[in-house]
């Protein structure tokens, strides 16, 4: 039997977890409702193993529980899920273990502080770490990098100034790409090497490329 829809929807571009997540609520918010992960991952199109992982999370942190179960032709466990904690409209954001994630994440920090500090001037993968870090939240240079890279991978960034090696070495410098200040919300790094748009809803580079920079 379809199900209505019992909550509003976030405009824009959506990450996996968050259509996870608006699944679950149009299907939990309907009281004494339950629901299944193979229910969830056909609704939402998010593949599996995503699903899986979210729905472990959510289980830690307390937003969903374990109604009941049943043992399906005597050898697989299906859980039925009830939602518990309802967290508005935007994804909960909680890391592997369960626990929230009260600041913006290192991704979003640094896409962030390229879009405010360094829209129209150069920088380069420390000095992004720097600015992007708080004091209770650390981007370390390594992280910084990786972003950076995949960025500019992506397209997002162009390199203004290459990468000194030997002695004197310096780290590449880059400025985002006017065309590709795709808005609030940081583009995403995925397990299977692409940077997912949320404000697009669009992936827009699934290669991986070797970048130019100081090892």
């Amino acid at each position: 039997m379809a199900r209505k829809s019992a909550c509003v929807e976030m405009v824009g571009g959506k990450s996996p977890r968050q259509r996870i997540w608006e699944t679950i609520r149009s299907v939990g918010l309907d009281c004494d409702e339950t629901f299944t992960q193979q229910e969830i991952e056909h609704i939402s199109k998010v593949d599996e193993s995503m699903v899986k992982d979210y729905f472990k999370a959510l289980l830690k942190a307390g937003f969903i529980t374990v109604f009941n179960s049943e043992v399906v032709k005597g050898i697989c466990k299906r859980n039925y899920y009830q939602l518990k904690t309802d967290n508005g409209i935007e994804a909960p954001r909680i890391d592997k273990k369960g626990a929230l994630i009260e600041e913006g994440s290192g991704n979003e920090r640094m896409w962030g502080t390229i879009r405010r500090l360094f829209v129209n001037q150069s920088f380069n993968y420390r000095e992004l770490a720097a600015f992007a870090s708080t004091a209770t939240n650390l981007v370390s240079d390594e992280t910084a990098k990786s972003y950076v890279s995949a960025l500019y991978s992506a397209g997002y960034l162009e390199c203004t100034v290459p990468a000194v090696r030997g002695h004197k070495a310096k780290p590449a410098s880059y400025r985002l790409m006017p065309n590709m200040n795709s808005g609030r919300r940081a583009p995403m790094i995925q397990r299977t090497k692409r940077v997912f748009d949320p404000n697009w809803n669009r992936v827009v580079w699934t290669e991986e490329k070797e970048i130019d920079d100081e090892q």
